[in-house]
């Protein structure tokens, strides 16, 4: 008598211990499924922001986006630029937003009346642009401190420039031009087949 209760009650264990595996092995295929799905769906958002990027780009000559004279009060501006293209495969909106944030940042660091000199150029398969305050007297002046502002909104600005310039393909950063004086340098991709008619 005792030993059928005991296989019974083995027996029910057994079966119960099985139902909870198969509950468990059903519970993971639906987090799989899931993730799966949220993946496919990642991938696909990635995809379109990818083509959406590749509709908005276009070949860009850096020449007349630099060469406008841009809105900053203050501060007086020597822009030097090449005779030939300075062809960019860029979103031209999201690049005048890094220009115009790199003179904004410039026009609140440098002093009153100083001139910052931007030069462009062509440097292997790069493209070159380069911020210089020709007024500064310090070593490491204000404008090539972008990226270590204390303020938040300098902060921000710096961050959008860097992500500007890496969706490009270049990076954003503080280095010394030619003469050795620090400033910021863009530095972007050069596009192979120049500016189409």
């Amino acid at each position: 008598m005792y030993s059928g209760n005991l296989g019974l009650i083995i027996a029910i264990a057994i079966l119960l211990g099985l139902a909870g595996v198969l509950a468990m092995m059903g519970a993971l295929l639906v987090s799989n499924l899931r993730a799966g799905a949220r993946a496919r769906g990642i991938a696909e958002q990635a995809r379109n922001d990818a083509r959406q990027k590749m509709l908005a780009s276009r070949v860009q000559d850096l020449r007349p986006l630099l060469g406008a004279t841009p809105d900053s009060a203050g501060i007086r501006f020597d822009i030097q630029l090449p005779s030939e293209a300075v062809p960019v495969f860029a979103i031209r909106a999201e690049l005048c937003e890094l220009l115009s944030k790199v003179s904004a940042h410039a026009a609140s660091v440098m002093s009153a009346g100083a001139t910052l000199q931007v030069c462009a150029r062509v440097e292997g398969s790069h493209a070159v642009v380069h911020w210089r305050d020709l007024d500064a007297a310090d070593v490491r002046p204000p404008l090539a401190r972008f990226f270590d502002a204390l303020d938040a909104a300098s902060q921000a600005s710096a961050r959008v420039c860097e992500r500007i310039a890496g969706r490009h393909g270049g990076r954003i950063y503080s280095a010394p031009d030619a003469g050795g004086v620090l400033g910021l340098t863009l530095r972007l991709p050069l596009c192979e087949g120049g500016i189409g008619p």
